[in-house]
């Protein structure tokens, strides 16, 4: 099964020392998950990712073949926080369906980059201390 990853395990080392096998890094395609937007979940100092059914957005990824021996290690990496879905996402110019750890509860606040949730945080702790 392909697996959509959007998050920190976009990361091919760290993918591939959470799977325990290199290789799962080394293969990231590119892949695009259209009707969802990547959210922040676990307030305004999040680390952690999402993605929630938005009309008209778009969450940029890649996707890996899931191996038998990988999944449990991905599944207690992802914990109980999150669950498996089934998804269309473009892969090389065609739809194909994926596997994808979305979160059980998230905030409704779009996350678009790194750099809007560092604005964003600037902002808040601004208006703290006016």
């Amino acid at each position: 099964m392909l697996i959509f990853l959007y998050g920190s395990l976009r990361d091919p080392v760290l993918l591939g020392q959470i799977a325990g096998d290199p290789r799962l890094g080394r293969s990231l395609r590119p892949a695009r998950l259209s009707g969802y937007a990547r959210v922040h979940i676990g307030g305004w100092s999040a680390r952690y990712a999402s993605v929630v059914r938005q009309p008209g957005s778009l969450v940029e990824g890649f996707v890996a073949r899931l191996t038998a021996p990988a999944k449990p290690r991905l599944i207690a990496y992802e914990g109980s926080s999150y669950e498996m879905h089934r998804v269309r996402a473009l892969i090389d110019g065609q739809h194909r369906m994926v596997g994808i750890w979305m979160a059980r509860a998230v905030t409704r606040r779009v996350w678009s980059d790194p750099t809007d949730l560092k604005r964003i945080r600037m902002e808040r702790s601004s208006t703290r201390h006016a």
